[in-house]
């Protein structure tokens, strides 16, 4: 699942919804820009134990996107 992004706000409601449907794999397009957005969604993901997030793949996005994976509950 891949999505454009404007702000950390709606970054975290799409994770919410990521986690609460088991969605294992984000791609938040948020552009390059001077990096703002990109440090606001750092910051907002190291808040979460059950996911990790890196630059997405630049032959596909370029510079300006970052993937998240959820780990899945085990229970």
């Amino acid at each position: 699942s891949e999505m454009c992004i404007r702000d950390r706000d709606t970054a975290k409601h799409k994770l919410e919804f990521a986690l609460k449907n088991n969605i294992q794999k984000i791609v938040f397009i948020h552009g390059v820009g001077e990096g703002v957005l990109k440090l606001e969604l750092a910051y907002l993901f190291n808040r979460y134990d059950q996911i990790k997030f890196y630059d997405a793949d630049y032959k596909k996005y370029g510079l300006g996107a970052t993937e998240v994976y959820v780990f899945q509950n085990k229970k």
